[in-house]
């Protein structure tokens, strides 16, 4: 299995935009979601104040029970379209972008999994290029690479080897 993982694909990651990113980032500061939540309760007492004045006179009972409703309702709405969407938002968006990166770490590990290299000092034979091995045994090039590696061969000849191959031939 061949895990191939792109540049692309590891810069996609902390790089995702959305239309919900803007507002994501509006309420990312504590500040403007303090003033929203505020400005919206301000805004909204002062209007059911003027409601109430409008109004015959209530018992205070009556009158705090109505105002704590009408602001309920009032307030609710603005909250929910300018802050608690906008999280959860955010947070779905997280969530995603943190199952993403454990996809790609798993790809990562896997693929680190797969890789097999060879490192340090390879001793080889200067006249017939064989290999010798951690157990003192010679072996030919291509057994030693492929048992150490993901390498496979294909024999062919170059094209010297090409021309010698061919006097051999003619000379018998």
């Amino acid at each position: 299995m061949s895990m191939t993982i792109t540049k692309s694909k590891l810069l996609k990651l902390p790089m995702m935009t959305s239309s919900s990113t803007e507002g994501i980032k509006f309420i990312a500061r504590p500040s403007y979601l303090l003033l929203i939540t505020a400005g919206s309760i301000f805004v909204s007492e002062m209007l059911i104040m003027l409601i109430l004045r409008l109004v015959t006179p209530l018992p205070p009972f009556k009158e705090a029970l109505i105002d704590a409703l009408l602001l309920t309702v009032s307030v609710f709405p603005v909250l929910y379209f300018f802050v608690f969407r906008l999280l959860n938002q955010h947070i779905v968006q997280h969530r995603q972008t943190e199952a993403e990166k454990d996809t790609l770490i798993a790809e990562l590990h896997t693929a680190l999994d797969e890789v097999k290299t060879l490192r340090g000092i390879v001793p080889i034979c200067a006249s017939c290029k064989k290999i010798r091995d951690d157990k003192g045994f010679w072996q030919q090039v291509e057994v030693y690479v492929s048992a150490h590696s993901e390498a496979m061969f294909s024999h062919g000849s170059c094209p010297e080897c090409t021309e010698k191959i061919i006097q051999a031939f003619e000379d018998s």
